[in-house]
């Protein structure tokens, strides 16, 4: 069986020491090299193009992603496996698109560890189970947002507007008087507005301005 070359880069040498001696219990693991630095880790791949490298996303000089980009443009084909603390779907996103194979939480890495070796040097991809529904969760909130910008995209100017002082839960008296319409005129446009946007009632419509705030702001 071939040796996998490995090579490990955590800037906490206790840690780093606890993965390493559960990789070279795997007989044919070969540790090649481990650092604690992120442009420490890239120059030592591009100098010993291992099959897999175990980066930690927090380290000095490079994170762990970075690094991964910089492989990504020089078509290495080392495997990266990510070791994260992290619950933030943005960070999972931008690690996909990076090329990083696989993604370990820190506090399962002992146990995590080899099963993502092996996923990922047999062409598959390895997420650690308590990351799992961080990911996938992160992803179907994202799908719903886009959604919802694609709603409110379609608002016109004066909805929009009337919608953000809706979330400021402006009375329709205070409405009218801010905008120089009618309390029917406004009647009309939250009518409209609950069609637009999919909902079913102006309970509805009330909620969803609330909530969406901070969203709509950026409109």
């Amino acid at each position: 069986m071939k040796d996998l070359k490995i090579i490990i880069a955590d800037d906490h040498p206790l840690f780093r020491a606890g993965v390493r001696a559960e990789l070279e219990s795997i007989v044919n693991f070969k540790i090649i090299g481990e650092v604690g630095d992120g442009i420490e880790a890239l120059n030592l791949i591009k100098k010993y193009k291992p099959d897999v490298a175990v980066l930690d996303n927090q380290m000095p000089g490079l994170t762990g992603i970075e690094v991964s980009w910089e492989l990504q443009k020089l078509e290495s084909e080392t495997k990266v496996i990510l070791l994260t603390m992290h619950n933030d779907k943005k960070t999972y996103q931008k690690a996909f698109e990076s090329g990083v194979k696989a993604f370990v939480l820190k506090d399962d890495a002992v146990l995590d560890i080899v099963d993502a070796i092996n996923k990922v040097t047999s062409g598959d991809e390895f997420i650690s189970s308590n990351l799992t529904k961080i990911i996938l969760d992160g992803f179907k909130n994202d799908h719903g947002k886009d959604k919802i910008i694609g709603l409110i995209n379609e608002l016109t100017a004066a909805e929009k507007k009337l919608l953000l002082l809706i979330s400021d839960l402006k009375t329709n008296d205070e409405i009218a008087e801010i905008l120089f319409i009618s309390k029917r005129t406004i009647e009309n446009h939250k009518v409209s507005l609950t069609r637009k946007l999919q909902l079913q009632s102006s309970r509805d419509l009330l909620k969803f301005a609330i909530q969406k705030k901070e969203l709509l702001k950026d409109f």
